[in-house]
């Protein structure tokens, strides 16, 4: 693949850095993608990025680890504190000071760095909005029993935040006005089913560290949990004690979901080659080929193949087109 450019190396200053704390935590794919764009717009991902990390941490890692019991009481607690995390993101895109300095889950920090982006864009809420309406369903633990269940939770939960990806990959900045895009459609129309396609190859991606926790932070509808004849504590099992072969099936199905939606997400993604650049455009080809290698690999020779290999091909694919920004 050829290399237009190497990622900048920016300095963020205040309040950004505070961000790229919490964004860079995980130093996932669509993180490394960002930190190839412009520097305005690496604070602008930074800001966006972080915002959604503070929520989903409370969420993911705080409520839904605790025990039955503690979740039951604190139930209300989380849905009041994600209410007080939108009422923040609608007071930073109004560019006003921030409505709740004690109380609210963003720190003055991450606050700042999203009115200073956020709120000087031509980009609505509607990503924080969606996520927020998937979370909601996290807290109250709605039952995921049929496919379209998950397609309606991806679309909040991962379709959202990479829409405002692609907003960045298009948008313009100009220091009178701020941030604006091109596109003609919402950034959501060409997120969409490239983000779903991403997002099952996560999944089974990550299921071998997924599985160690609680059944209800595994993101697989009983539909197709029942196709492959399969339950949570079995795929716990088989992982556990390396059966990886009692796991093609339920493989094989989540890969056959994946590519329906890869057709129609290449299309789209496609569409935004007119108002890209080509350093823009590779940022784009980078971030998809990530999980494209990933997907073919466990296509190639089965689901139990990649899971044996998984941490070798987990590290060449992701090295060879987006390397970690520290090593540049």
């Amino acid at each position: 693949m050829s290399t237009p450019h190497q990622p900048e190396q920016v300095i963020l200053g205040a309040p950004f850095d505070a961000c790229n704390s919490l964004a860079s935590a995980k130093n996932a794919n669509l993180y490394r993608a960002a930190m190839r764009l412009s520097p305005e717009r690496q604070r602008f991902f930074l800001a966006s990025y972080a915002s959604m990390r503070v929520i989903d941490d409370i969420v993911d890692d705080g409520f839904l680890e605790l025990p039955d019991t503690e979740r039951q009481l604190d139930r209300e607690n989380v849905l009041a504190t994600l209410d007080n995390w939108q009422a923040q993101i609608v007071a930073s895109k109004a560019d006003k000071p921030n409505p709740l300095p004690e109380t609210g889950p963003l720190d003055e920090n991450v606050y700042d760095a999203l009115r200073q982006t956020l709120g000087r864009s031509d980009l609505a809420t509607d990503p924080w909005i969606e996520l927020a309406d998937a979370l909601r369903r996290d807290i109250a633990e709605d039952p995921m029993d049929e496919w379209d269940d998950f397609i309606s939770y991806c679309e909040g939960a991962t379709a959202a935040p990479a829409s405002i990806f692609v907003y960045l990959l298009s948008a313009r900045y100009d220091e009178a006005i701020g941030y604006t895009s091109p596109l003609t459609n919402a950034p959501l129309y060409h997120a969409r089913d490239m983000a779903i396609f991403c997002y099952i190859i996560h999944i089974l991606r990550d299921l071998p560290e997924d599985i160690k926790g609680p059944d209800r932070l595994v993101t697989i509808p009983s539909e197709v949990l029942i196709a492959a004849d399969i339950t949570i504590g079995e795929i716990r099992n088989a992982i556990g004690q390396g059966r990886y072969s009692d796991l093609d099936l339920l493989g094989s199905i989540l890969m056959e979901h994946a590519w329906e939606h890869f057709e129609t997400g290449q299309a789209r993604s496609g569409e935004l080659l007119s108002v890209l650049d080509a350093d823009e455009a590779d940022t784009l080809s980078r971030l998809f080929t990530v999980y494209i290698e990933l997907g073919g690999a466990m296509m190639e020779n089965g689901y139990a193949a990649f899971l044996s290999d998984r941490d070798e091909i987990m590290q060449i694919t992701a090295q060879s087109s987006l390397p970690d920004v520290n090593e540049q």
